[in-house]
């Protein structure tokens, strides 16, 4: 029951979106399929006719006319392998397209903290790796219905009126095909399943040894040997275990031919017999010696359809709908209505943000890395998370502005718990994450990222620019912010450094002066004298606003108005910057320690 809800959904969404493209497809199967058996029983009449001819001594007008008409329906038959070509490829690219673009937007939707868990990743990888298996399991399901039953009702039939004793060598060859083709498409269904871990290791060596961002260590250090035998030793299990498989396929495919040609000769002698008992007339024998050919073809490709779209497709299919069903019952357009109504803020202006009782432990982990922790956050207050890394300050920062689900407790703004509007909440956050994707777009694109209706304002991001000190920078490219970062897919890009990297992220945190600042650790790539500027900088681009400034380095506590400090994701300390001093306790060793550490290297410079 479960799978065929799979599949009714499957039907009814390419239905709804894709009908069009589906119903040109079933007109071009069922008029090719009408053209072929129309062909068998021109060119039965044809012999016929010519045999009346050679008969009487003289060729008949209606020899002519029918040879006219085989002639005319045969090129529409050559020209139908371009019409289903046609169809087929205008169908599925359709289908796919559909399918890509709900499992797209089901990953967007799926929780970050999924994609830390091995095992969710094997299942997402070998989802995402077979989502065409949808439009073929349709293609398979409608070329069953309007072609091949098509094609092997009609032969049926006319075995029916004039050899019913070749029914029986078409029951035959397809009980041969089915228990061939059954054992097959199970074993590469597991194989399937079973390679996806080896395989997505076989990816990522790949990506290591042809990845621009790792170019340099493989170089200096020489991985590249010991990466490219890792690889060599999976691609080579996985090479043999598909062998393996195609030398048992093969095996079992020649021992069911040796059968079929048996079945064959003797559907011939049928055939042999009844022509010379005079059964039938030579143009029978001729129509019905083809149809053999054609339905044993047939044949072959209905019990394929079967196999793979109702028994190796199917289980695809159900992968794919249960992975998808959270996201699957909204319609596409109504996802996209919600896109453009989504700018006006959830929960209205911001007044608080606060943790409560939140817990987060990431997937095969045995620690959480945030626990039990309670903070509050009101409107205009900057506030400053610091402690040694690894002590939860990131995890914590992702918490508060949704990014991941709380496994215990909740994260409110203005009261109402943020896990009920989670695609809406980040309009309330301006963020400049410690780790963050490097896109190859342009300057204005890269910064515009950080509130996508500020992407071409020029004066919003004139202002994000200026507050974080990337005008000057800007300035120096002929093509200003339209500048491409990165040469890979654009031979006139720019490579950036770490820094420049980074201070466009916090420009993109700044874009349209969000209601909540969330800056962690900014001035991880800038040496000691440009962390100075910077946080000078910070200072009068945070004056009056809300903030969280997460860092473990002291030059960012003196400009908050309260410093929390977190170890082993838990609050063990909080006040203001003397508060803490006076307490002699974790905030005060961590500042005494880096204070001599600056201290030197102020003294280097």
């Amino acid at each position: 029951m479960k799978q065929i809800n799979n599949i009714l959904w499957i039907i009814k969404k390419s239905f709804k979106y894709c009908f069009f493209y589906i119903f040109v497809y079933i007109l071009v199967l069922s008029f090719s399929t009408a053209v072929s058996i129309l062909l068998n029983i021109l060119n039965k009449n044809l012999i016929n006719e010519l045999s009346s001819s050679i008969k009487v001594g003289q060729t008949t007008g209606a020899f002519f006319g029918i040879a006219m008409a085989y002639m005319i329906v045969y090129f529409i038959d050559i020209s139908n392998s371009f019409l289903k070509a046609f169809g087929n490829n205008f169908f599925r690219l359709n289908i796919d397209f559909l399918f890509q673009s709900i499992f797209m937007r089901r990953s967007l939707e799926t929780p970050q903290e999924r994609f830390f868990d091995k095992k969710f990743m094997e299942r997402y990888s070998f989802i995402s790796n077979n989502t065409q298996k949808i439009s073929s399991y349709l293609n398979n399901l409608i070329m069953l219905f309007f072609s091949n039953m098509g094609t092997i009702f009609g032969t049926i039939m006319i075995f029916v009126i004039y050899e019913p004793m070749l029914i029986a060598y078409s029951i035959l060859c397809s009980v041969i095909s089915f228990i061939t083709l059954k054992y097959t498409s199970k074993k590469e269904y597991e194989l399937d399943k079973k390679q996806i871990k080896e395989q997505r290791f076989r990816d990522y060596f790949v990506e290591l040894l042809t990845g621009k961002e790792y170019a340099k260590e493989l170089r200096i250090y020489d991985y590249k040997s010991s990466i490219l035998k890792k690889w060599d030793n999976i691609y080579s299990n996985l090479r043999q275990e598909r062998l393996a498989l195609s030398l048992k396929r093969i095996s079992l495919d020649n021992l069911s031919l040796i059968v079929k040609f048996f079945l064959r000769v003797a559907a011939i002698l049928i055939l042999v017999t009844g022509i010379y008992y005079k059964k039938y007339d030579i143009g029978t024998f001729v129509m019905l010696f083809g149809l053999i050919e054609a339905s044993y073809t047939q044949i072959n490709k209905v019990v394929s359809t079967v196999m793979n779209g109702f028994y190796k497709d199917l289980k695809y299919i159900n992968d794919y709908v249960e992975f998808i069903t959270p996201i699957g019952n909204i319609e596409t357009k109504k996802l996209n209505k919600q896109c453009k109504e989504s700018n006006n803020l959830v929960f209205d202006s911001f007044e608080s943000l606060e943790s409560i009782n939140v817990t987060y432990c990431y997937p095969n982990s045995d620690n959480p890395a945030v626990n039990d922790l309670k903070m509050h956050l009101k409107k205009g207050e900057i506030v400053s998370i610091m402690g040694y890394n690894g002590s939860g300050k990131t995890t914590l920062s992702k918490l508060l502005n949704g990014s991941l689900n709380p496994q215990r407790g909740k994260v409110a703004i203005n009261g109402f718990d943020i896990g009920q509007e989670k695609s809406r909440v980040f309009q309330y956050f301006g963020m400049a994450p410690q780790e963050f994707s490097r896109f190859s777009l342009s300057i204005k694109e890269i910064v515009g990222l950080g509130n996508i209706k500020y992407m071409n304002d020029k004066p919003e991001l004139t202002i994000a620019y200026r507050k974080a000190g990337i005008e000057s920078f800007i300035s120096k490219y002929k093509d200003s912010d339209n500048t491409f970062v990165g040469k890979e897919y654009n031979d006139d890009g720019v490579e950036l450094s770490g820094g420049e990297w980074q201070k466009l992220i916090i420009a993109s945190a700044y874009l349209g002066n969000p209601e909540i600042l969330i800056l962690d650790e900014p001035t991880a790539s800038i040496d000691p004298l440009k962390e100075i500027d910077m946080i000078n900088g910070l200072r009068e681009n945070i004056k009056g606003k809300t903030a969280i400034l997460i860092s473990h380095r002291i030059g960012f506590a003196r400009l908050a108005d309260r410093i929390i400090m977190i170890e082993n994701g838990k609050i063990t300390e909080e006040g203001t910057h003397e508060q803490l001093l006076l307490k002699n306790g974790y905030y005060a060793k961590l500042f005494y320690e880096q204070k001599k550490v600056y201290e030197e290297k102020l003294e280097l410079v």
